[in-house]
């Protein structure tokens, strides 16, 4: 089923006046430094309930600006109502006119029964994500990329400068992710490790092309690496807060509860596995399929992206503590002079 309708929303993420009155809290995890082209990896264990995403992705702050520069996101998406899958999509273009090209693809065990380690490789020629070492996709510049979305993704030597990003949230778009059950909150994300590599042609462990640059595996909370987000967006039901962001026993722990019940109060779950993994450079044997499950009906459709026919919106951050807006932020909650405000006016359609 195709969903043809047009959608005006003027979103003014650079001044944002109305106070927020979610009655949910989520979290997003963020690297302050932003990468070129590389591999990186995280050993997880996703939150799944209906109406939720739990995810992992790249992203180029100021994308969201409305002044002409490129978009640039890569995604791995868990969606509730389907934990033994995950969505991979890369998003282009720009601010007014967004490209996407999503797939889905089977996790087995599902993605909330046991942890996995979920793989990103951005090169000049290609995208490409693996579960548990096990390539899932790979679009390659010039052979299965009709909208040239790899060479979008390209700016120099090094390749556009990308954050990475973990978040926990629950949309507000049914036919997406299905509808929102309370019930189970809370829910958790946990994240064993985290790993990035540089992209080193010619170098590299057995030929790989990608030397490691650091690690973390949470023993404790790094303030230098990582920030915890404090906003939201519009189609999003919760606020995204620091107050859900832990770490706990070497696990990383984003949540998703109730508003004023942000807290950890469970067991960590043991990833043997993947502390060995770790330690030892060496990815366990995994049961995932390969299998590319695209969607075949109405319920898979998501009116925040598109398909490749298509253009997407994606929702919009404003930064709020509190239940207030705090101060003038662009998209992703970033500080923004205030005089420049007409530079983040948006205009969506699709």
């Amino acid at each position: 089923m195709h969903l043809k309708t047009t959608l005006s929303v003027l979103a003014i993420a650079a001044v944002a006046t109305m106070a927020q009155n979610k009655a949910y809290s989520g979290a997003e995890l963020y690297t302050l430094e932003e990468f070129g082209y590389g591999k990186y990896e995280a050993r997880m264990k996703m939150a799944a309930a209906s109406g939720t995403v739990s995810s992992m992705f790249l992203y180029q702050n100021g994308s969201e600006k409305n002044d002409g520069r490129a978009w640039v996101e890569v995604d791995i998406e868990v969606l509730g109502k389907a934990p033994n899958q995950f969505q991979s999509n890369i998003i282009t273009g720009n601010a007014a006119k967004q490209i996407t090209s999503e797939k889905h693809h089977t996790v087995n065990p599902a993605a909330n029964e046991e942890f996995h380690t979920y793989g990103i490789e951005w090169t000049p020629d290609y995208v490409r994500w693996t579960v548990d070492g096990v390539e899932m996709r790979k679009t390659v510049k010039g052979e299965n990329d009709p909208r040239n979305q790899v060479d979008a993704l390209k700016n120099g030597q090094n390749g556009i400068q990308q954050g990475l990003r973990f978040n926990i949230w629950s949309s507000e778009s049914e036919a997406w992710v299905g509808p929102f059950d309370e019930s189970k909150l809370p829910l958790f994300q946990f994240i064993n490790w985290v790993k990035a590599y540089k992209y080193t042609p010619g170098q590299g462990p057995n030929g790989s092309d990608f030397t490691l640059d650091w690690t973390d595996n949470f023993d404790s909370f790094d303030s230098g690496r990582w920030g915890k987000g404090d906003w939201t967006f519009d189609g999003n039901r919760v606020d995204l807060t620091k107050q859900n962001i832990y770490s706990r026993d070497g696990m990383l722990i984003l949540a998703l509860t109730r508003k004023g019940q942000e807290n950890f109060n469970g067991q960590v779950p043991q990833d043997a596995a993947g502390d060995a993994e770790y330690k030892n450079g060496t990815t366990p044997a995994s049961s995932s399929s390969a299998q590319d499950n695209p969607p075949s009906s109405s319920s898979e459709f998501n009116p925040f992206s598109s398909s490749s026919e298509t253009e997407a919106i994606h929702p919009l951050r404003t930064q709020t503590s509190n239940r207030a807006i705090r101060g003038t932020v662009n998209a992703k909650g970033a500080r923004v002079n205030p005089n420049n405000k007409a530079n983040y006016q948006v205009d969506f359609n699709f």
